[in-house]
């Protein structure tokens, strides 16, 4: 028996010209890829948590000698995001890459099991936008289908 597993999510050839992300984000993503720590990787990525309060919780990648001891940006934020504010729902997760010349960067394996379960707990879907700083974007109302077969506790 074959099944296919399909999901939905909207590309954006020129993100800049629409007003899928505010200035005010843009701005601090573009200026947070300053602070990422990737002297392995020369790969900074920035990342912001926006709560359903308005709130903004940052993040980005964090890396250590010790691989895999460092972490991706959207990690540092989503759990900072839940740390400070458990029972409050995460309305959209913004990762942007340094990487002009790229595809935005799609989260790896272990930020989408973290995303995953994240949006298991609210019991709602978020929004997650991917970025480079030129104009490519991907944007995905809720991340289950980034993550087919996932782990799941037994209910």
């Amino acid at each position: 028996m074959e099944h296919q597993i399909t999901f939905r999510y909207k590309t954006y050839d020129n993100w800049r010209e629409t007003s899928v992300i505010s200035k005010e984000i843009t701005e601090r993503l573009e200026s947070l890829l300053n602070t990422a720590h990737a002297p392995y990787s020369n790969y900074p990525v920035s990342s912001i948590v926006v709560l359903e309060s308005g709130e903004m919780i940052v993040g980005t990648n964090q890396e250590n000698a010790a691989f895999p001891s460092g972490l991706c940006a959207e990690r540092v934020a989503v759990l900072a995001a839940k740390a400070a504010h458990p029972h409050e729902a995460i309305k959209t997760v913004y990762i942007m890459t340094g990487e002009s010349e790229r595809e935005p960067a799609a989260p790896c394996g272990s930020c989408r099991q973290v995303l995953h379960e994240t949006e298991l707990r609210q019991t709602k879907p978020f929004e997650l936008i991917l970025i480079n700083k030129t104009n490519k974007a991907l944007a995905f109302t809720g991340v289950q289908g980034l993550l087919p077969f996932s782990f799941t506790l037994p209910k």
